[in-house]
């Protein structure tokens, strides 16, 4: 990775935008360069840009949020971090920038933007501040504290490497060479193996929870299953018997109860017949008039139209005097009408005439009042103008004075502050120059600050090494302490071991424990066989019993068999014989029609025994074939007993048979082991004593057991405490060389410290006197303007004050030039106003002369048409008379017409009385002979009279009603009939059945007890059955437990072994060990960039601390020495040839063609100084390229390619040197 460009803008004291190429031939050409300044110039912010720009933090401020902002330079709105550098896969640009709300120096931060792109094409990568980090290390495999590491040695952490404990080299080694995954590896170790041994241990756990029945009990557990198994045969056989006998009378009582509910529907029935009688009769009433009804409604439709016409006549006959009344009042209105309209049209020609002359003198009035109302309305515009002229010349009057008043004032106070003026061209360099005093003033403060906590951390740093110094001699009393305490319990642990080490202890006590379980287990092994030899007799006996009674049961079968052949036979025969005895019976009816003498139609005998009676009966044959087939069933049921006894017999005699070849084999196979547990032991066994042998050894064994255990035990803890104080003895020895080294370096921190209050003085000085010189010349300026003082503490109000005179003069001069201009123009709007007044005067006399003389013919005018017609409008009047014509005319149309309009009402009235009087005389005939027909019928129906047959009649829904009625109840006797017929038959057929003779509560109880027995039984068999499957997948699970533990046994045993060798929580173990190899390997490195600059130091590794580096002092007879006690120079040179060894490593991984190096020149003499830098300059020919800074001017003189930062007033600075650039609004200005 090198970089080729860093451009920037607003970071520290390099205010404003800078670019630095270091691709120019200067930097190239020669390999090394150096940054300088003076100290605080703003050397180390060029370094704080590359990291800004690539990792958006810096060593020194960490991240940079939207929280806070300490890089940006005060006064400023933004600022940005540019690089490009350049990786084996191309060049990359990465840019970070930051800035205030509008880009104001007071305005609230925002968030920062960070992004990554090709710097060739310009293609955007990544935007995201997370993911660019991610980018970077992606693209140049080195994350920030690698590149502070390895290609940055930023300041204040140049020895980071050298003075980091073991522990934190590590990680850093990882980080360089990419080697992590050993600490991986380490801790994945650790964590499988904790994780085998708690899988171990449950398994274990679930093992011993197994709990397994003894085969003694298996057996009893079967043999019991296979006596109730057959008991739940024979109650299930009870139970269906009973629950066929119970089924049996529930359905005779549900028939007999259905035939009851029958005969109570069918009484119910009838009495409901018998109320709907009365309504069946006047249903069939109804019936025979609904045949009439078509005939009855014609002839009331005739009788109706009848009554309807005569009243029609009626009423028009007494309407008709009435409209003869109305036809003579009539006739009188048209009289009055025509009279009254005479006399309007009269009097309307009498006042048309006087409208005539009215309208004459109304149009000359209105010809006179035009004119004056114009000559008026000019009369009095003519007034207001003048009046608003006055007004406006009397204001102008004032104004004008006002305005003399105020130019005279103004050109007095512009008089009296005429030194004002200069402020127009120098308040700008004023507030400058005072923005500057504010900032060097600012700057001298902070100095100040500074110079105490110096002073103050000064003090610190005294009290520290005193600290240090207390505490080394109390940590080298209490490593002596320790040592004499780890003496004694090393010969303590001596005394108890006699002799001999801890591992033969530990392996007595192994077989000892190992000896222990052989014993119990031939403990166990011996009781088995005894056990197992007296159960052996027992089954055997069990044995002969049994065969005896399979032999006795077997006799009993066939004797029972016998007799039940004998039954069947004569079960047989009875049959045969009822058979004939009832087909006799069933020919009762042939035999009536048999004669003697004639042969019988079925047989062809002519002799008849049985045709007069002597009929035999099956009476007796019936009762003893019951007889025999129940004496049947009793033998078959008991050879059904004898074969289940038979059955369970040979049962049993196949388990014992089962169960002696298996005790006979087990004795065998642990007699076996015995033998095989005696040779381990190599003892000779005895049969006549073993069980006191066995006694005797595992006394001896325990006795033995007790020893070993009490010494292993003691040796342990000695061993746990020996090593604990190992632990602190190391860890006491560390703290004191760490002690050492805070010392050293509290002596070294004290030397820099004072030179820093030297510098920090220097600086104050020097800030002090460009201040007292700015603001003398300041001060002189400022007295123009009445200000002898400047208020270090409120500068602003200087600057506003003058900004304030500065304002007031110029809009002074602004007002006079504007007040003489108003009084000018207000002079000349004066002279011209009252020459208008004048004119407007004679004007207005003229015309109110004329305006009088024509007011005078207007109301002679007047007067003449008020005494001819009044105050009275022409136009209403004429149209009230035409009006009152036209409404006189009206009346009389009416008049006329409603005389027309009663007279032909009045005709036809009469025509309507003489067509519905004939009409009517008409229809009297067809009613009556409809009449006379329709009461011949209704005799004929049955109906006496016409009141007789409307009675009858029914409204259709009623007469509906009932006959839905009549046909349910019929529908409703039919089926009851059927019903009763039918249940009556399937009772019978059931009665024939006989079932049972027990009554159905007896046989309820009866099923109950059973079924609560049954219940019982199958509750046993489920308890027995799972119990026994239960045990079979037990010693399933059992067995595969066992199998699982060897299995993971063998895995823990595997992975402790790894475990002891690399496995650690913290991944240290494995990761020390690696690193170790890792560290050899840089230490070889840097010892050749080390020779190169001196040839007194080699680096080595500390034996006994894999990743403690120690170095051999060739100046001292090659004495070996810890890094920690190195002085400045010497510390900063082995820095040096760390920091290029790892580099040079990490170049394996990822290429590092850029070194940057920050301060440390200081501690070096001129001799070591030299021969470093020509050592940093030799790395040019590897391709690397080095930055140097320093304040140190023997480097300054070494160096020739140089980047200057030059300080300015006001806490800036500048750059200057090849490839340098400043560049303002994208404009490159000039080559610094």
């Amino acid at each position: 990775m090198r970089i080729l460009y860093i451009r920037f803008k607003n970071l520290n004291s390099l205010v404003g935008e800078w670019e630095i190429d270091l691709s120019h031939p200067s930097f190239t050409s020669n390999g090394i360069f150096a940054i300088t300044g003076p100290t605080g110039a703003g050397k180390t912010t060029i370094l704080d840009a590359i990291c800004l720009a690539l990792y958006g933090c810096t060593p020194r401020l960490n991240k940079i949020t939207k929280s806070g902002n300490e890089i940006m330079s005060r006064h400023t709105g933004e600022c940005f971090a540019e690089v490009i550098f350049e990786t084996s896969s191309g060049k990359y640009r990465c840019h970070w920038s930051q800035h205030r709300a509008r880009k104001k120096s007071d305005g609230e931060l925002q968030a920062p933007k960070h992004e990554i792109s090709d710097a060739v094409t310009g293609k955007i990568f990544e935007t995201k501040i997370r993911g660019v980090a991610e980018q970077i290390e992606l693209i140049s495999g080195i994350d920030f504290d690698r590149f502070t590491r390895s290609m940055l040695l930023a300041q204040g952490g140049f020895a980071a490497f050298l003075q980091a404990d073991p522990d934190e080299r590590a990680p850093i080694l990882e980080q360089i060479t990419g080697t992590e995954i050993y600490s991986q590896i380490s801790i994945c170790v650790h964590q499988r193996c904790s994780e085998e041994k708690k899988r171990l241990q449950c398994l274990r756990s679930e093992l011993a929870a197994v709990n397994l029945l003894s085969e003694d009990e298996e057996k009893q557990y079967n043999s019991l299953l296979e006596q109730i198994s057959l008991k739940e045969a024979e109650l299930n056989a009870q139970c269906t018997d009973l629950r066929k006998a119970i089924s049996w009378k529930e359905k005779i009582s549900s028939i007999e109860n259905e035939l009851l509910s029958l005969s109570r529907r069918k009484n119910d029935l009838e009495i409901r017949r018998e109320n709907f009688s009365p309504m069946s009769k006047k249903l069939e009433l109804a019936t025979r008039a609904l045949e009439l009804s078509a005939e009855y409604a014609s002839l009331q439709a005739l009788r109706s139209e009848q009554e309807t016409d005569r009243q029609s006549c009626n009423q028009f006959k007494s309407e008709l005097p009435g409209l003869e009344s109305k036809v003579e009042k009539a006739q009188q209105a048209i009289k009055e009408s025509a009279a009254f309209l005479e006399t309007q049209k009269s009097m309307q020609k009498e006042v048309a005439l006087i409208i005539r002359k009215v309208r004459e003198l109304d149009l000359k009035i209105r010809e006179k009042k035009n004119p004056i109302t114009a000559l008026s309305d000019t009369v009095s515009e003519m007034e207001n103008s003048l009046v608003t002229l006055q007004d406006k010349n009397q204001k102008d009057s004032v104004t004008l004075a006002e305005s003399k008043n105020n130019l005279e004032r103004v050109n007095k106070l512009l008089s009296e502050t005429s030194s004002h003026e200069r402020l127009i061209e120098n308040l700008a360099w004023i507030s400058k120059s005072i923005e500057q005093i504010g900032e060097m003033d600012k700057d001298q403060n902070e100095k100040k600050r500074e110079i105490d906590l110096a002073q103050k951390e000064l003090t610190k740093l005294d009290n520290l090494w005193r600290e240090q110094e207390k505490y080394q001699q109390k940590l080298q009393k209490d490593l002596q302490l320790m040592k004499e305490m780890f003496s004694g319990k090393e010969a303590e642990l001596k005394k108890t071991l006699d002799s001999r080490d801890l591992a033969s202890w530990r392996n007595e006590l192994t077989q000892i424990r190992e000896k222990e379980y052989l014993l119990e287990k031939l403990n166990e092994s011996v009781k088995f066989i005894k056990d197992s030899q007296e159960k052996l007799c027992k089954l055997n006996s069990r044995h002969s019993a049994l065969v005896s009674e399979e032999k006795d049961l077997q006799k009993q079968i066939s004797m029972k068999m016998t007799e039940s052949g004998s039954l069947e036979r004569e079960m047989k025969s009875l049959e045969t014989q009822l058979s004939l005895l009832n087909r006799i019976r069933d020919l009762e009816v042939a035999r009536c029609q048999l004669r003697d003498g004639e042969p019988c139609p079925l047989c062809g005998s002519e002799h008849h025994p049985y045709a007069q009676g002597n009929i035999p009966q099956p009476v007796e044959t019936r009762t003893m074939l019951d007889r025999v087939r129940g004496s049947l069933k009793s033998v078959n049921e008991e050879i059904s007993g004898i074969r289940v006894k038979l059955a369970q017999r040979q049962k049993e005699l196949e388990h014992i048979d089962t169960e002696c070849s298996e005790l006979t084999e087990k004795i065998a196979n642990e007699n076996a082991s015995i033998e095989e547990k005696f040779s381990t032991l190599s003892l000779q066994r005895s049969e006549d004593d073993i069980e006191e042998t066995l006694e005797k050894l595992r006394k001896e064994n325990e006795a033995g057991k007790s020893i070993a255990s009490n010494v292993v035990n003691t040796a342990e803890k000695l061993e746990k405490a020996i090593e604990n104080l190992r632990h602190s003895l190391d860890k006491t020895r560390e703290l004191l060389m760490e002690s050492e080294r805070k010392a050293q370096v509290a002596v070294q921190d004290k030397k820099q410290s004072e030179q820093k209050i030297i510098q920090l003085n220097k600086e104050y000085d020097t800030i002090a006197l460009q201040l007292g010189k700015l603001s003398d010349d300041t001060l002189a300026e400022l007295k123009h303007y009445g200000i002898d003082q400047l208020p270090m503490t409120n500068l602003n109000s200087v600057v506003s004050e003058l900004t304030k005179i500065r304002n007031q003069w110029i809009r002074r001069q602004e007002e006079k030039t504007g007040l003489e201009k108003q009084v000018s123009l207000l002079e000349v709007q004066i002279n011209n106003k009252n020459e208008k007044i004048g004119a407007l005067k004679s004007d207005i006399e003229e015309n109110q002369i004329r305006l009088e003389a024509l007011k005078n013919e207007l109301n002679t005018l007047i007067n003449e048409r008020v005494a001819l017609f009044g105050q009275k409008d022409t136009d209403t009047e004429e149209a009230n008379m035409t009006d009152a014509v036209t409404v006189a005319e009206s009346q009389l149309e009416n008049a006329r017409q409603q005389l027309a309009s009663i007279t032909e009402e009045c005709s036809r009235m009469k025509a309507k009385i003489e067509a519905i009087e004939k009409q009517m005389a008409s229809r009297d005939g067809q009613i009556k002979t409809a009449s006379e027909s329709f009461l011949l019928n209704i005799n004929a129906a049955g109906f006496e009279d016409e009141q007789k047959y409307r009675d009858a009649c029914l409204p259709e829904d009623q007469r509906k009603a009932l006959m839905e009625q009549a046909r349910l109840l019929a529908n409703e006797q039919m089926e009851i009939d059927a019903k009763i017929q039918e249940k009556t038959v399937t009772l019978e057929s059931e009665r024939e059945k006989k079932i049972t003779d027990q009554s159905l509560e007896q046989l309820k109880l009866d099923l109950e007890k059973v079924e609560s027995d049954l219940k019982g039984v199958q509750q046993k068999i489920g308890g027995i059955r799972q119990k026994l499957t239960d045990n079979c997948e037990m010693k399933k699970k059992q067995s595969q437990k066992l199998l699982d533990i060897e299995a993971q046994e063998k895995e823990c045993s595997r992975w402790d072994k790894l475990h002891e060798l690399i496995g650690s929580a913290d991944g240290k173990k494995y990761r020390n060990f690696a690193q170790g190899l890792t560290f050899e390997i840089m230490i070889g490195y840097a010892n050749v960039q080390l020779q190169k600059m001196s040839d007194r130091y080699l680096l080595i590794r500390n034996n006994s601390e894999p990743l403690e580096l120690n170095i051999i002092d060739s100046y001292q007879a090659g004495e070996i020495r810890s890094t920690k006690n190195l002085s400045g120079g010497e510390s900063f040179i082995v820095s040096l040839s760390l920091a290029l060894g790892l580099s040079q490593m990490a170049s394996k991984n990822v290429r590092v063609d850029s070194l940057f190096l920050d301060e440390g020149f200081g501690t070096l003499d001129e001799d070591t100084l030299e021969t470093a830098l020509e050592t940093l300059a030799g790395l040019y020919h590897s391709g690397k390229m080095i930055g140097v800074i320093s304040h140190v001017q023997a480097l300054k003189e070494r160096i020739g390619t140089q980047i200057e930062i030059v300080p300015q007033t006001g806490g800036k600075s500048i750059i200057s040197g090849s490839g340098c650039r400043r560049v303002e609004s994208g404009v490159i200005l000039k080559e610094a």
